[in-house]
């Protein structure tokens, strides 16, 4: 965990020093994104029952500039979270969003939408759709024009308690 700490910290300083050698402004306009994410995932509430915390988690994202900072977001991946008790879980979300950048670079986002999770052993829950809301924060890292890395964090909250908290690295291109 100190290495991901360590990586995380690197990858934020040499986004900034070379955030910091660009014309910042020309990097947020932009008519719509296309956002390819790894996600590390760790459950919570009655997930964390059944499941442990996940290295596997792949996310797309398309992301439409609304105006004034807004961005409309459709968020879309597999989930997988490590075997714990005889159980595997995995979902696959489908969610509808939307970003509001306060400074360039920060933004917080609001997304609600639906997992299909599909599980695996002994469990209470066999395949469930379930509904959620995800509240999370997140930094764009402009890396030129039309390419920047995406780092957020989340907490996603869905029914019957199958919560988790993600950090998610991503490639954003601008279109």
């Amino acid at each position: 965990m100190k290495k991901f700490y360590f990586l995380a910290f690197a990858a934020l300083l040499i986004g900034g020093v070379s955030y910091g050698q660009t014309t910042t402004s020309d990097h947020y306009k932009y008519g719509s994104a296309i956002d390819v994410a790894y996600e590390v995932n760790f459950p919570m509430g009655n997930l964390a029952n059944g499941a442990s915390a996940s290295w596997a988690g792949t996310t797309a994202r398309y992301e439409l500039n609304l105006g004034s900072g807004w961005t409309g977001m459709l968020t879309t991946g597999y989930l997988s979270f490590a075997q714990q008790a005889s159980q595997q879980y995995s979902a696959i979300p489908l969610m509808l969003g939307a970003k509001l950048h306060f400074t360039e670079g920060w933004y917080g986002m609001l997304e609600t939408g639906v997992h299909f999770f599909s599980t695996t052993g002994s469990t209470q829950f066999q395949n469930p759709t379930e509904w959620g809301v995800g509240l999370g924060t997140g930094y764009e890292i402009p890396l030129s024009k039309l390419l920047s890395i995406d780092l957020s964090t989340k907490y996603q909250y869905n029914t019957d308690n199958l919560s988790y908290w993600n950090v998610r690295a991503g490639l954003m291109f601008k279109l």
